[in-house]
């Protein structure tokens, strides 16, 4: 039999049960976490993980659209027994500039993945501390992601010389951390660096740093 689905309710117990489920799900946890602004944040298929291996499952009941968004209501259950552990609410308001247009359907079951992340969070956020991974213990649906901001290489292709061009590359490399983006500014500023490095009076093909 699983000892996480027929732990007695006490206090030693339940925390070696937390203890081993932290090991049981600890490499799906950390490799749906999501890195939003440099930290790291538990997905919805995290949260699932961690409710299973406590012998739980974590659903959503309906969805009501209320003043100001939609509500939906998160629980946990045990396996065993159909006894809930938690609940919570998860809400999808239309005031949120990432939601606000996004087709109804989309909003409604946003609301639900918010919910029972909530609810798994609420039973199970030590879990997560437990795991030692660096990993926050706020739902990833829950968290506002900046849109990333446009790739604009015209600073670095108008550097004048080399120190403006660092410049430019320093506040690139801070507004953009992706890796895609990175590897475009690095070349541009290589691209840009040759031209500059060239001889006073050398004629330089801007696009291409070649000289003509």
């Amino acid at each position: 039999m699983n000892d996480l689905t027929t732990t007695t309710n006490t206090g030693p117990a339940l925390y070696r049960a937390s203890t081993d489920a932290a090991g049981l799900c600890k490499e799906i946890v950390v490799a749906t976490a999501r890195n939003i602004q440099g930290r790291k944040y538990v997905q919805f298929e995290g949260w699932q993980a961690i409710a299973i291996a406590h012998g739980c499952v974590a659903s959503s009941g309906s969805v009501e659209r209320v003043e100001g968004g939609y509500r939906a209501i998160g629980r946990v259950i045990r396996m065993d027994g159909g006894q809930e552990i938690a609940t919570a609410e998860g809400f999808v308001g239309d005031d949120e500039k990432m939601w606000a247009s996004r087709p109804e359907y989309a909003r409604r079951a946003m609301a639900q993945t918010r919910a029972i992340s909530r609810a798994c969070r609420s039973a199970f956020a030590h879990v997560v501390v437990m795991m030692n991974a660096g990993l926050s213990t706020t739902p990833a649906e829950e968290v506002y992601e900046e849109p990333a901001a446009e790739l604009d290489l015209t600073p670095i292709q108008q550097a004048a010389d080399l120190a403006a061009l660092k410049t430019a590359f320093d506040a690139l490399n801070k507004r953009h951390k992706d890796d895609d983006s990175r590897a475009k500014i690095i070349a541009a500023k290589d691209k840009r660096k040759a031209v500059l490095q060239q001889p006073a009076g050398t004629v330089v093909d801007g696009d291409t740093g070649e000289v003509v």
